[in-house]
Formats: C-alpha cells, structure tokens, sequence
C-alpha cells in the first residue's frame, strides 16, 4: 500500500465512522479500486456503508465483500440484581 492508498484509507474509514457509524469496516486500497471488508447486521446496513465510501472515495470503484451477520434477539428480559 502506497502512502496515498493508506492515506485515503484513513480517510474512508474516518468517514465511514462519522456518516455510517461503522467502526470496524476494513479499508484496502488497490490502485483505483476500495475494497470493503468486516461484518454488518444487514444489508441496509451494508448499503450505508458502501455509499459513505463512495462519496469519500472520490470516483473510485467500490468493491463491497461485507459480511451480512445475523445478531439474535435476546431470550428474554436481562434482571439485575
């Protein structure tokens, strides 16, 4: 990774904290191309991540290999004592 693909990482994943609120989306930058990888909790999930990269990318192609997890819901009340 070149110094500007690691700088625009950075970039992305600074905006996609702020815009998508996602904090453990991984950024790789190949020549034009942004590759996205981790886990989100849908796909709607997945879509808001794409497009904040691609409005920071700047023209660059987006290659979104996210991981759709499915997160259960929870058996019944949490007690605390």
């Amino acid at each position: 990774m070149t110094d500007m693909s690691g700088y625009l990482a950075a970039h992305i994943q600074e905006r996609l904290a702020a815009d998508a609120y996602e904090l453990g989306i991984r950024v790789d930058v190949r020549g034009d191309v942004v590759h996205l990888r981790g886990e989100v909790v849908s796909e709607e999930r997945s879509r808001a991540v794409e497009e904040a990269a691609r409005v920071a990318a700047e023209g660059r192609e987006i290659c979104n290999e996210l991981h759709v997890v499915a997160v259960p819901e929870p058996d019944g009340e949490e007690r605390i004592s």
